[in-house]
């Protein structure tokens, strides 16, 4: 992380992000923060408010306006937005495709059209592997087939990640959180 000092955080308010910013805020970076507010809150990011190192945004990522907007200045972003609620894709499946997919898709392109921001690290999910045919599971198992909207656009957002890098030059993380619990989390399986 020696490579950049301004970061993005997309869904910085929301359980995860907001524990993200608190990290890298001790840390000494400068954080701008894009959150909608749609499953997070300003009151986990409220103590950073009025911090000349931490800049928050309330905005739509589903806009590339917006997302241009927010990349600009940053080396890297860390990228949580999305909604989190994996039942809703079972009643709307465009809401993951809008939420997920589409804003990770704007996310990469401000990235790629940007002089700066060129790290991506992501938030996916476990949810991309689907129900486990092995048990127990060894190490190495890991079949990508899942099981719901949410894994599925978790998964695809992965692949334009792995495609951006190669085909743009971005350098990107990808990590697949499983069962996190937590203060400030409102929601789950647990």
């Amino acid at each position: 992380m020696k490579d950049f000092s301004k970061v993005l955080v997309t869904g910085g308010a929301g359980f995860i992000g907001s524990h993200v910013v608190d990290r890298l805020m001790g840390m000494g970076f400068f954080v701008r923060v894009v959150d909608n507010l749609s499953s997070g809150s300003l009151e986990n990011v409220e103590s950073w408010l009025g911090n000349s190192r931490f800049e928050f945004v309330r905005g739509d990522l589903k806009e590339l306006a917006v997302a241009q907007k927010s990349v600009h200045g940053v080396d890297a972003v860390f990228h949580l937005a999305a909604n989190p609620e994996v039942r809703v894709g079972k009643v709307d499946p465009s809401v993951h495709f809008g939420e997920n997919l589409l804003v990770t898709f704007n996310v990469l392109e401000a990235m790629r059209k940007s002089d700066n921001a060129k790290v991506v690290v992501f938030f996916s999910s476990s949810t991309i592997y689907g129900e486990p045919e092995e048990l127990p599971t060894s190490e190495g198992y890991g079949p990508l087939l899942p099981i719901s909207v949410y894994g599925a656009s978790k998964l695809g957002c992965e692949a334009l990640i792995s495609s951006y890098c190669y085909v743009f030059g971005l350098r990107g993380v990808i990590l697949r959180l499983a069962n996190v619990v937590g203060s400030r989390s409102d929601h789950g399986v647990i």
